[in-house]
């Protein structure tokens, strides 16, 4: 396993069970939601007249357009995320992401389930609106995307100041519990978007900090976590945070 060979901390086995637990359980919510959401999406781009612009499908305009296509939705991308950080509400449901105290691939499937469909009808309803990528363009992206398993990983892995691609230390700057970092390195492939917004920490040569909430709150089990803003609600947590007093 890639992990392995440079790791920064050591995940417990009951974190990483309980992030293989939520995958298999995150698959099986979307598989409910997602059709219901998409095709609506679909509804109105179609009512609205679809995108106005028409990325090439082929030939050198092919890959000119998977490049802008790829750094519209990674812009997209980093907005929402911002978003999730600023509004209380989407906070809520994002610090499911950031509780995981060790950092590492399986951290990547680790979001609250409403989050996709929220961002399906808001940030990627936008862009639809705006392109008509072909599907081509559509699964280089989808392939892409892929990507950020590999920033999600525990390795000792940085690309120095080379701003152009996200890394394993530039990601783990964003889940960091130092004030410092608080707000920093929110995109998803292209650190130069975090420079241009204002938002970016270039990480020092060792730089690889502690992860997880400040409070160290994180779930207790798989009903908490797919309940994760409710969690308070449930008898076990009230339990607990009635002993903690």
């Amino acid at each position: 396993m890639l992990e392995k060979l440079r790791p920064i901390c050591t995940p417990s086995r009951r974190e990483a069970s309980l992030n293989v637990a939520y995958m298999l359980a995150f698959v099986l919510i979307q598989g409910l939601i997602l059709p219901v959401v998409l095709g609506a999406t679909t509804m109105v781009v179609r009512a609205l007249g679809g995108g106005l612009v028409v990325l090439p499908a082929e030939g050198f305009g092919l890959l000119l357009g998977a490049f802008v296509y790829i750094v519209v939705m990674d812009f997209g991308e980093y907005i929402f995320h911002r978003a999730q950080h600023a509004i209380p509400a989407l906070w809520a449901m994002h610090s499911l992401h950031h509780s995981d105290p060790a950092l590492n691939v399986s951290t990547a499937v680790r979001h609250f389930w409403l989050e996709q469909a929220i961002k399906s009808v808001t940030i990627y309803l936008l862009i639809s609106l705006i392109f008509l990528p072909s599907p081509i363009i559509i699964g280089i992206y989808a392939a892409a995307a892929y990507y950020n398993y590999f920033s999600h990983m525990n390795l000792r892995v940085g690309f120095g100041r080379f701003v152009f691609l996200n890394s394993p230390q530039n990601h783990r700057i964003h889940h960091s519990t130092r004030p410092e970092h608080q707000g920093k390195n929110f995109a998803a492939l292209f650190p130069i978007i975090d420079v241009i917004g204002g938002t970016y920490h270039r990480p020092h040569a060792d730089e690889y900090p502690a992860t997880g909430l400040n409070d160290g709150d994180r779930p207790i089990s798989l009903t908490e976590a797919i309940l994760w803003p409710a969690r308070g609600l449930l008898p076990r947590r009230r339990l607990l945070s009635t002993l903690a007093r």
